[in-house]
């Protein structure tokens, strides 16, 4: 899943999403997703299907449970495959089966 939007909880509402670096001056700890209209930093991600877990306090592998459409967005959940906390709420555009 290419994620184009992500529940921002600072908003409440589906907003685009923006991924950057954590810290540009040191791209090893991860990639932020951050809502692109107020910057709340939905989760921090490190590696490929990695996360940082606030529960387990620890960098955690991940897991992606997707879900239906919502309106013109598919879903997706993202969980710590540990702890099974959820992390953030990703959506992306329908892609035509064509």
């Amino acid at each position: 899943m290419d994620a184009t939007h992500l529940y921002c909880s600072a908003c409440r509402a589906i907003r685009p999403v923006e991924f950057e670096c954590l810290l540009a001056s040191e791209p090893s700890l991860g990639t932020a997703a951050r809502c692109a209209r107020c910057g709340w930093l939905a989760l921090t991600m490190i590696g490929e299907a990695r996360v940082y877990c606030d529960v387990c306090d620890e960098i955690r592998p991940a897991l992606l449970h997707e879900y239906g459409p919502t309106g013109l967005l598919w879903g997706g959940l993202v969980r710590c495959a540990v702890c099974y906390a959820s992390r953030a709420r990703l959506y992306s555009a329908k892609v035509s089966a064509k």
